[in-house]
């Protein structure tokens, strides 16, 4: 069985391997949705963020395919 994102997913993702721990970021979803916080742990291969909200909204991982795209401040 093959786990991997559909090739449209795949293809739109965003590189996310130059940011590093403790830089804050926000995430947004074509949706509408956004998280701002500060990047508190990625994966070796930058598919997938942990980021620590402001405000105290706690930590959220976060898959490359899942849509947000990343920017810095």
């Amino acid at each position: 069985m093959d786990a991997s994102p559909p090739p449209s997913l795949e293809s739109d993702a965003q590189d996310w391997s130059g940011i590093r721990r403790g830089e804050h970021i926000t995430l947004q979803h074509p949706a509408g949705s956004q998280l701002s916080g500060v990047l508190d742990m990625r994966t070796d291969d930058a598919s997938v963020v942990w980021i620590q909200l402001h405000d105290g909204g706690g930590r959220r991982l976060v898959h490359r395919a899942d849509g947000y795209r990343l920017r810095r401040g």
